[in-house]
Formats: structure tokens, C-alpha cells, sequence
């Protein structure tokens, strides 16, 4: 009879035993009160509270477990949803990147400037490198936006780096990036090129490059890694190069200040802007256009051209473009103290010209040289000044007034 309650209890645990074994769980409170009776051997009263306690300690790690099960199956389903959400994201990014830099926006409705548009949107989603050239103010950057942000790059970066506008000392490091203490007090830093991995790098004034460099740029074309100065690690590259050149790299060449390799690792596809001289019927649609959005801006909607004013527009030869146009368009809205816009409102150079015999490319180089001497002058010399209202840079003026020095 003694080994009855002894025989109770072990029962007990054995149904607890193969419940647990079968993942079912319950009460474990009987073994505890059957223990406190007091009428079992402390060693095995001993050895069925043990029993319990694992018992219980079993259920409530199972619990736990289910518990951690429930949260991962609802934060996979956060994450689900959290995934389609960017992809909807990033698809309307690249919808409104879209809208924002559409070819549409190239204004013009010329021969020679859809012709150009044409071809942009054909090569935009290809993997074609691309050379814009163009006269300084046709709008090559427009392009070079338009053409990666309606790419399957549009939702990487599109980086601009003005050739002309980098020191040479400093402009290895600018593009490539530099390592931390390769000079006393040198912090570690990305380049250019490093920014604009996944996207695209544009390269404007590409004829402006220093000699070295463009063997450096060679090599990242061709091999598609690049090192940062004082560095010893090679990093895979993968972007798209656009150029763009104001100058004839092809005389370049000849003369020695570019190279023909690289010329060709950058001319995948070449796509030459027309001047706005060359696309005179453009003129009258992108300075309404122009005037609709000054007008906004100055709140000045109800602004017109003068018939005069038109036909100055018409006539002039514009050698700094689209980007003139809208300088004399922006001034002339600011300054306009009437309803119609006439000559008055224009600068002396528009105001006081009346055309001329001459052949069109000495003709042009004298409208700019008189552009860039009278902005010069109503700077009071300050190139820097000077440089920002022409839209160049300054290092870019100063290589422009040595050219025309040179002629």
C-alpha cells in the first residue's frame, strides 16, 4: 500500500512525459499539491517538482516560441507589403522623373531640333555611351537629363561634373575620390564617378579635361574599375557616360589636346544640337514659352511682344542660344512697365542691332565678343559675376576670352 501514492504520482508525470512528447500541453498544479501531502520519499517529492517545474518551463518556452513564429510571419508580412509599397514607389518615381524630364519639354518644332529629339528617345534606354555637341546655351544638359531619366537608370543618380570648371590640380581627385592621409589632413572622400554608380556621370565641356585625366577616363571605360587616389582597392564601375563639347573635338584630336581613343569610347551615339540660328522658326515658340513662365514668376501674365520685338528676335543671330534667349526674355519681363514688351526693354547689344553682310561665323564671333565685354563691363570686370550671368563658369569665361583673344 505504501507504493501506491508513489505509484499515483509517477503516473502522473508519465502522462505529462508523453503529452509534452506529443506537443500537447496542460495543468501541472496537481503535481505540486500532490507533494505537499507530504506522504512521498523527499527525494522523490523532490524529483516530481523538478519534473514539474521542466514541465512548466517547457509550455511556456512553447508558447514563446508560437509567439515568435506569429511575430515573424506578421513582420514578413509587413515587409511584403513594405516591398510592393517601394516598388509603387519607386515606379511612381520614375514616372514623375519622367513628367519632370520629359523630351517633351525640348522645345521646337523644327526639322533639325526633332530630328535630334528622335534619336535621344531611341538610345535613351540603351546601354550606348553618348556624345551631345552643341554651341554653349542649345541646352545639352536638357538632354543628358532626359536621356537618363528615361532610362532604367532614371532612379539612380544623374551626376554633372563642368570640365571646365575644375582646377587640374585637384581634378583626379574630384572624379576619382582620394584616401584618407595620403597629404597631411586628408580625409577620405568619394569622387565623382563613385556618386554616380548605378546612374549616370555626365561630363560637360569634355574638351576641357586635362590630358592625364582623360587617360585615367580611358582606363575606366575600358576596364570598368577605378581606384581613388593613394588607394590600393579596385572598385567595380557600373554607370553611363554622357559628354558634351561646345568645341570641334575632332580638331581637336588633330591638335594634340584630345584623345582619339577616348573620343571614341565616348561617341557611342553623337547627337549634335542645333544652333538657334539654325532653327530660326523655333525662335517665336520658345520665347512665348519663356514669357508665359517669367510672367508667372514676376506676376506678370498678361505680358506680350511688341511686332518690333518679334522681328528683333527673329533676325538676331544668337550666340549664346536658348540660354541668351531666355537671359533678355527674363530682363525684359522685370523691366516692362506696360502690358507689350518692346525693344526698349531689351540690352544694348539686341537694341542696337540691325544685322549685316558679314558671313555668319565672323558675325557670330562678334556678337559674343561684344556679349561678353558689355556683361564684363556692367559687372565692373568681376569675372565671377560676369561668368554667372553668361552660365559659365569661371574658369570657363577665362578659357572663352583666351580663345577669342587668340582669333
Amino acid at each position: 500500500m505504501e507504493n501506491i501514492p508513489v505509484k499515483q504520482l509517477l503516473d502522473r508525470m508519465i502522462v505529462v512525459a508523453e503529452d509534452l512528447s506529443m506537443g500537447r500541453y496542460g495543468q501541472y498544479d496537481d503535481i505540486f499539491e500532490l507533494t505537499k501531502s507530504g506522504v512521498y520519499p523527499p527525494l522523490i517529492a523532490r524529483f516530481a517538482e523538478t519534473f514539474g517545474m521542466m514541465a512548466v518551463k517547457i509550455e511556456a518556452r512553447e508558447y514563446q516560441l508560437e509567439q515568435n513564429i506569429e511575430d515573424l510571419r506578421r513582420i514578413e508580412a509587413e515587409l511584403r507589403e513594405a516591398r510592393a509599397q517601394l516598388t509603387r514607389e519607386n515606379s511612381t518615381l520614375k514616372k514623375t522623373l519622367r513628367r519632370t524630364f520629359p523630351f517633351s519639354a525640348i522645345l521646337g518644332t523644327s526639322a533639325p531640333i526633332r530630328g535630334v529629339v528622335a534619336m535621344a528617345e531611341k538610345i535613351a534606354d540603351s546601354h550606348l555611351s553618348v556624345l551631345i555637341s552643341g554651341e554653349t546655351g542649345t541646352g545639352k544638359e536638357l538632354f543628358a537629363k532626359a536621356i537618363h531619366f528615361n532610362s532604367g537608370r532614371s532612379a539612380k543618380p544623374f551626376v554633372a561634373v563642368n570640365c571646365s570648371a575644375i582646377p587640374e590640380s585637384i581634378f583626379e581627385s574630384e572624379m576619382f575620390g582620394i584616401e584618407k592621409g595620403v597629404a597631411t589632413g586628408v580625409e577620405a572622400r568619394i569622387g565623382k564617378v563613385e556618386q554616380a554608380l548605378g546612374g549616370t556621370l555626365f561630363l560637360d565641356e569634355v574638351g576641357e579635361m586635362p590630358l592625364q585625366l582623360q587617360v585615367k577616363m580611358l582606363r575606366l571605360l575600358e576596364e570598368r574599375t577605378l581606384e581613388r587616389v593613394g588607394g590600393r582597392t579596385t572598385i567595380p564601375v557600373d554607370l553611363r557616360i554622357i559628354a558634351a563639347t561646345n568645341r570641334d573635338l575632332k580638331k581637336e584630336i588633330i591638335n594634340g589636346t584630345f584623345r582619339e581613343d577616348l573620343y571614341y569610347r565616348l561617341n557611342g551615339v553623337e547627337l549634335r544640337i542645333p544652333p538657334l540660328r539654325e532653327r530660326v522658326e523655333d525662335v517665336d515658340l520658345i520665347s512665348r514659352r519663356l514669357l508665359e513662365k517669367w510672367g508667372r514668376t514676376c506676376l506678370k501674365p498678361q505680358l506680350r511682344f511688341s511686332r518690333e520685338l518679334v522681328d528683333l528676335l527673329r533676325r538676331y543671330p544668337w550666340p549664346g542660344n536658348v540660354r541668351e534667349l531666355e537671359n533678355e526674355v527674363e530682363r525684359a519681363v522685370v523691366l516692362a512697365c506696360s502690358d507689350i514688351i518692346t525693344p526698349a526693354e531689351l540690352s544694348e547689344t539686341l537694341r542696337q542691332y540691325r544685322g549685316t553682310k558679314q558671313g555668319g561665323a565672323s558675325l557670330l564671333k562678334g556678337v559674343e565678343a561684344e556679349q561678353i565685354e558689355r556683361v564684363l563691363g556692367e559687372a565692373g570686370g568681376n569675372k565671377t559675376v560676369a561668368a554667372a550671368r553668361l552660365g559659365l563658369s569661371r574658369e570657363g569665361l577665362r578659357k572663352k576670352l583666351k580663345r577669342l583673344e587668340a582669333k
